[in-house]
């Protein structure tokens, strides 16, 4: 079922036959750089992923598939986490795992329907995400998207051998409904 759709994509539920892409961008160590540490699942079988991808599924995440409008062809996941029901906030996480689709909007796109979808769906009031310093074609994303830079954890994460900063960013409901009225 789409659950929400864009002008380049569509964000559905993830289907049995989704969990070979899964894999597929979990194993691919470009796609998975700025990964936390946690989500990186690299060569794994599909019987190991489907063990990973399910354990995860029942626990805070909730992970749709972004496909695109023209082809439905899977490109990536977006999900939320860690549902605050008391302070009304959510964690975003997204990567685009087919690469002939970066930087050619597809995440913008994906990012701005699911946010809406957020806002109009959930009893939430912020949304929240990180990403590293590095990882600029990443924070002019979510610039676009009305985030804004909120913090900086310095060094918080290391990968292969170099620590990063961590980018905290976030939007609240105020910020999206300044954005939805301007459309």
């Amino acid at each position: 079922m789409v659950i929400a759709q864009g002008e380049l994509v569509n964000i559905r539920e993830v289907r049995w036959g989704d969990l070979k892409y899964l894999q597929k961008w979990a194993n691919d160590p470009e796609v998975t750089y700025w990964a936390r540490a946690e989500t990186n699942v690299s060569s794994v079988t599909i019987g190991e992923f489907r063990r990973w991808y399910y354990r995860r599924s029942s626990s805070s995440v909730k992970r749709f598939i972004i496909e695109t409008k023209e082809s439905k062809k899977p490109i990536g996941s977006i999900s939320y986490r860690d549902y605050d029901s008391i302070n009304k906030v959510v964690v975003l996480g997204i990567h685009i795992g087919e690469k002939n689709y970066w930087g050619k909007g597809f995440g913008t796109d994906a990012i701005k329907a699911f946010v809406k979808y957020l806002f109009d769906t959930l009893d939430i009031n912020r949304i929240e995400l990180d990403t590293f310093d590095e990882n600029i074609r990443a924070i002019k994303a979510y610039q676009k998207c009305g985030f804004k830079i909120e913090g900086v954890l310095r060094e918080a994460r290391l990968i292969e051998g170099k620590f990063h900063d961590v980018i905290i960013m976030g939007m609240t409901r105020k910020d999206y409904l300044k954005i939805a009225n301007k459309t």
